[in-house]
């Protein structure tokens, strides 16, 4: 039950990190080509600074609830490249590794006022990809 319960977090808290990675990379756009830049502006400063109390806490919540997950797959009695599982469950991790330090990277830059370099202005972009990769891997996982 405990599993069950840690696992459903997991998945609501990646539904709102996915999905506002979704909207910014989505459905913005379309709204500012639809209802102007000016509307826009006003609405992603908006969504932006709520977003900046929401994201921090569900990245937490998404790597405490796939870090205890993931200690019932892979761990010193198991091993960690074992199986096919446990290597796309490596795979997996590393996608979400290099999501948590562009997160990181951007909430320093936000948090400092310093500008990314250009590679960061796609980051929600590769996010997104990512966030899909692992989504399937997820699933696939229990396949192979």
């Amino acid at each position: 039950m405990e599993y069950i319960l840690i696992l459903i977090i997991h998945l609501l808290s990646a539904i709102i990190f996915i999905g506002f990675i979704f909207a910014d990379v989505i459905v913005f756009p379309a709204v500012k080509n639809k209802l102007g830049s000016e509307f826009h502006t006003k609405m992603i400063e908006a969504i932006v600074g709520r977003g900046l109390k929401i994201y921090p806490p569900i990245v937490v919540i998404l790597i405490a609830t796939g870090g205890y997950m993931f200690t019932k797959y892979a761990n010193s009695e198991l091993g960690y490249f074992s199986n096919n599982m446990q290597i796309l469950l490596m795979i997996k991790v590393s996608f979400v590794l290099l999501i948590v330090l562009g997160v990181i990277y951007t909430m320093y830059c936000k948090l400092t006022k310093t500008p990314p370099v250009a590679f960061m202005n796609y980051f929600h972009t590769y996010a997104l990809v990512l966030g899909i990769a692992i989504v399937i891997i997820a699933k696939l996982m229990f396949v192979v």
